[in-house]
């Protein structure tokens, strides 16, 4: 999983060289950010379907930023992915424990979780966690 989400992101950077490029009145969301990559990571996994920034309500209104699934089913649950720009390794941890507590509960059964932080000089850091339903 992990080769295939680096594979997106440097696809973003390549096709959307100027995706960090914002002038002082535009400031980058990470919303915005994960639409971007979710495009780019839904190459690889066609024939499931993506949203961005869906809202759990029946969970605490939790939102996570990228999930590929196949809609109105829990059945096919693959991969939830929490988005960060220039993120600090405290934020990088915070996301990682709600992937294992939400995202990973028997209500929902994600395979995997990661976290993908972006910064500024188009590097990035990826992490990538699976749960016992990936076995």
């Amino acid at each position: 999983m992990t080769e295939i989400l680096e594979k997106a992101v440097q696809a973003l950077f390549a096709n959307q060289p100027t995706i960090l490029n914002l002038t002082s009145e535009t400031q980058q969301t990470e919303w915005n950010l994960a639409h971007h990559l979710a495009n780019e990571i839904h190459k690889f996994f066609p024939k499931l379907d993506y949203d961005v920034d869906i809202i759990k309500v029946n969970l605490g209104r939790k939102r996570p930023d990228i999930v590929f699934h196949t809609r109105g089913s829990h059945k096919d649950n693959l991969l939830v992915v929490e988005v960060k720009r220039d993120g600090s390794a405290a934020d990088l941890k915070d996301d990682l424990e709600k992937i294992r507590e939400y995202w990973f509960s028997d209500r929902l059964r994600y395979r995997f979780g990661a976290v993908i932080n972006l910064t500024d000089d188009k590097q990035y850091q990826i992490q990538v966690v699976s749960s016992d339903f990936s076995k």
